[in-house]
């Protein structure tokens, strides 16, 4: 059983050092995108019983995390809040919305951006 010993030692270490590294590259990340998203739809005064599906995934291209809503009063258009920390929108997200594919209009959606963000997307053009 000694000889096994310093195995069972370097798997348990490999094994910890694995779930601190999913933690802090995953699992916080993640809880921390939810929040944001959960702020800025309360900044844009919508309740939760209105939220219908709500989908949150890792964006691997792009970084960040992507979460897709579709309302209750608005089942036509999906949501897609982008999470990303070196956005200077609010909250770090960048609200866009899709209907059959193609993206929509600010003035089409019934759930606008903040206007935080259209400004700041006002100044970059």
């Amino acid at each position: 059983m000694k000889k096994y010993k310093k195995w069972w030692i370097t798997i348990g270490i490999i094994f910890i050092l694995s779930i601190i590294g999913y933690v802090y590259w995953f699992a916080i990340p993640k809880h921390t995108a939810n929040k944001a998203v959960d702020n800025y739809i309360a900044e844009q005064k919508i309740k939760s019983n209105q939220i219908e599906t709500r989908v949150i995934k890792k964006d691997w291209k792009m970084g960040g995390y992507l979460t897709k809503i579709v309302f209750k009063d608005d089942s036509d258009l999906k949501y897609e809040y982008v999470y990303d920390e070196r956005y200077e929108y609010p909250h770090h997200i960048y609200l866009i919305a899709f209907k059959d594919g193609s993206s929509q209009e600010d003035n089409q959606m019934k759930h606008p951006p903040l206007q935080e963000q259209l400004e700041e997307m006002n100044k970059s053009k």
